[in-house]
Protein backbone atom coordinates (compact mmCIF):
# COMPACT_ATOMS: atom_id res chain seq x y z
CA UNK A 1 0.00 0.00 0.00
CA UNK A 2 1.40 3.22 -0.91
CA UNK A 3 1.03 6.86 0.56
CA UNK A 4 1.65 10.33 -0.97
CA UNK A 5 1.22 13.63 0.27
CA UNK A 6 1.71 16.25 -1.98
CA UNK A 7 0.55 19.25 -2.92
CA UNK A 8 -2.58 20.23 -4.85
CA UNK A 9 -2.49 21.11 -8.51
CA UNK A 10 -5.93 22.63 -9.44
CA UNK A 11 -5.59 21.89 -12.77
CA UNK A 12 -5.78 18.32 -12.54
CA UNK A 13 -6.51 17.72 -8.91
CA UNK A 14 -9.94 19.94 -8.40
CA UNK A 15 -13.06 17.38 -9.09
CA UNK A 16 -11.24 15.14 -6.38
CA UNK A 17 -10.37 17.88 -4.15
CA UNK A 18 -14.02 19.03 -4.75
CA UNK A 19 -15.72 15.48 -4.01
CA UNK A 20 -13.98 15.03 -1.23
CA UNK A 21 -14.23 18.28 0.49
CA UNK A 22 -18.24 17.91 -0.38
CA UNK A 23 -18.43 14.31 0.87
CA UNK A 24 -16.87 15.96 4.48
CA UNK A 25 -19.46 18.93 4.67
CA UNK A 26 -22.13 16.88 3.48
CA UNK A 27 -21.59 14.24 6.26
CA UNK A 28 -21.02 17.30 8.76
CA UNK A 29 -23.84 19.09 7.91
CA UNK A 30 -26.45 16.26 8.18
CA UNK A 31 -24.85 15.42 11.71
CA UNK A 32 -25.17 19.22 12.66
CA UNK A 33 -28.99 18.64 11.95
CA UNK A 34 -29.27 15.22 13.80
CA UNK A 35 -27.07 16.51 17.07
CA UNK A 36 -28.26 20.20 17.28
CA UNK A 37 -31.07 20.73 15.04
CA UNK A 38 -29.25 22.76 12.90
CA UNK A 39 -30.85 23.77 9.12
CA UNK A 40 -28.04 26.10 8.02
CA UNK A 41 -24.55 25.05 7.08
CA UNK A 42 -21.42 27.77 8.15
CA UNK A 43 -20.16 27.09 4.49
CA UNK A 44 -21.65 26.92 1.13
CA UNK A 45 -21.37 24.06 -0.14
CA UNK A 46 -22.60 24.99 -3.61
CA UNK A 47 -19.31 27.12 -3.43
CA UNK A 48 -16.59 24.36 -2.76
CA UNK A 49 -14.97 24.16 -5.90
CA UNK A 50 -15.16 28.15 -5.98
CA UNK A 51 -13.40 28.33 -2.75
CA UNK A 52 -10.52 26.35 -3.79
CA UNK A 53 -8.20 29.03 -5.31
CA UNK A 54 -8.12 30.74 -1.97
CA UNK A 55 -6.49 27.60 -0.57
CA UNK A 56 -3.29 28.21 -3.10
CA UNK A 57 0.20 30.17 -3.15
CA UNK A 58 0.35 33.14 -1.80
CA UNK A 59 -2.45 33.16 0.97
CA UNK A 60 -2.39 29.25 1.36
CA UNK A 61 -2.06 25.98 0.31
CA UNK A 62 -4.33 22.26 -0.66
CA UNK A 63 -2.15 18.75 0.39
CA UNK A 64 -3.73 15.90 -1.09
CA UNK A 65 -3.49 12.21 0.46
CA UNK A 66 -3.26 9.23 -2.14
CA UNK A 67 -3.17 5.70 -1.48
CA UNK A 68 -2.29 3.88 -4.07
CA UNK A 69 -2.50 6.66 -6.55
CA UNK A 70 -6.21 7.54 -5.30
CA UNK A 71 -6.95 10.81 -3.64
CA UNK A 72 -8.30 9.75 0.06
CA UNK A 73 -7.46 12.59 1.93
CA UNK A 74 -6.99 16.76 1.54
CA UNK A 75 -6.34 19.34 4.15
CA UNK A 76 -6.36 22.84 3.45
CA UNK A 77 -3.99 25.99 4.90
CA UNK A 78 -5.28 29.69 4.38
CA UNK A 79 -3.41 32.82 5.83
CA UNK A 80 -5.83 34.89 7.98
CA UNK A 81 -3.46 37.72 9.83
CA UNK A 82 0.29 37.77 10.09
CA UNK A 83 1.72 35.25 11.04
CA UNK A 84 -1.11 33.46 11.75
CA UNK A 85 -2.39 30.44 9.50
CA UNK A 86 -5.74 28.59 9.50
CA UNK A 87 -6.06 24.79 9.01
CA UNK A 88 -9.17 23.93 7.16
CA UNK A 89 -11.50 21.08 5.20
CA UNK A 90 -8.70 18.51 6.56
CA UNK A 91 -10.72 15.09 5.72
CA UNK A 92 -10.30 11.49 5.18
CA UNK A 93 -12.63 9.53 3.23
CA UNK A 94 -13.56 6.23 5.04
CA UNK A 95 -11.52 4.46 2.33
CA UNK A 96 -7.91 5.95 3.85
CA UNK A 97 -9.04 5.70 7.57
CA UNK A 98 -7.21 3.62 9.87
CA UNK A 99 -3.60 4.20 7.88
CA UNK A 100 -2.32 7.01 9.64
CA UNK A 101 -3.26 9.80 7.24
CA UNK A 102 -5.33 12.34 9.17
CA UNK A 103 -1.97 12.43 10.82
CA UNK A 104 -0.29 12.67 8.19
CA UNK A 105 -2.38 15.72 6.65
CA UNK A 106 -2.43 17.36 9.72
CA UNK A 107 1.51 17.42 10.42
CA UNK A 108 2.23 18.56 7.10
CA UNK A 109 -0.04 21.65 7.25
CA UNK A 110 1.36 22.00 10.51
CA UNK A 111 5.06 22.20 8.76
CA UNK A 112 3.89 23.82 5.88
CA UNK A 113 2.42 27.04 7.97
CA UNK A 114 6.00 27.18 10.00
CA UNK A 115 8.42 26.62 6.78
CA UNK A 116 6.89 27.72 3.78
CA UNK A 117 4.15 30.50 5.19
CA UNK A 118 6.72 31.77 8.35
CA UNK A 119 3.53 31.62 10.69
CA UNK A 120 4.30 31.69 14.34
CA UNK A 121 0.42 30.17 15.43
CA UNK A 122 -1.50 27.58 13.64
CA UNK A 123 -5.55 27.55 14.31
CA UNK A 124 -8.60 25.77 13.48
CA UNK A 125 -11.91 24.79 14.14
CA UNK A 126 -14.35 21.80 15.01
CA UNK A 127 -17.82 20.80 15.96
CA UNK A 128 -18.13 19.96 19.22
CA UNK A 129 -18.92 15.83 17.83
CA UNK A 130 -15.52 15.16 16.62
CA UNK A 131 -14.04 13.90 19.23
CA UNK A 132 -11.42 11.80 17.15
CA UNK A 133 -10.20 15.24 15.49
CA UNK A 134 -9.82 16.68 19.04
CA UNK A 135 -8.00 14.47 20.16
CA UNK A 136 -5.57 14.56 17.51
CA UNK A 137 -5.03 17.91 17.78
CA UNK A 138 -4.63 17.97 21.34
CA UNK A 139 -1.72 15.01 20.29
CA UNK A 140 -0.07 17.94 18.42
CA UNK A 141 0.06 20.31 21.05
CA UNK A 142 -3.04 22.58 20.41
CA UNK A 143 -4.89 23.67 23.09
CA UNK A 144 -8.98 25.07 23.05
CA UNK A 145 -9.06 28.72 22.90
CA UNK A 146 -11.69 31.41 22.37
CA UNK A 147 -13.30 31.56 18.79
CA UNK A 148 -10.87 33.96 16.38
CA UNK A 149 -12.32 36.79 14.83
CA UNK A 150 -10.95 35.53 10.98
CA UNK A 151 -13.40 32.15 11.76
CA UNK A 152 -15.60 31.04 8.98
CA UNK A 153 -18.50 30.09 11.55
CA UNK A 154 -21.18 32.25 12.04
CA UNK A 155 -21.91 33.77 15.66
CA UNK A 156 -25.04 32.10 16.41
CA UNK A 157 -23.20 28.86 15.62
CA UNK A 158 -20.03 28.49 17.76
CA UNK A 159 -21.27 27.48 21.24
CA UNK A 160 -21.62 23.87 18.80
CA UNK A 161 -18.07 24.66 17.92
CA UNK A 162 -14.79 24.56 19.77
CA UNK A 163 -11.57 26.29 18.72
CA UNK A 164 -7.89 25.42 19.00
CA UNK A 165 -4.85 27.63 18.39
CA UNK A 166 -0.82 26.01 18.75
CA UNK A 167 1.97 28.60 18.53
CA UNK A 168 4.87 27.31 16.28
Amino acid sequence: MSVVLRHADLATDSDAIAALMSDYLTWAVGRLREEYGLEDSPTDLSTIRESLPSFVPPKGLLIVAELDGEPVGVAALRTIGPGIVEVKRMYVDPRGRGQGLGSALLDRVIDEGRDTFGAKIVRLDTVRFMADAQRLYGSRGFVEREPYEETEIPAHMRHHWRFFEREL
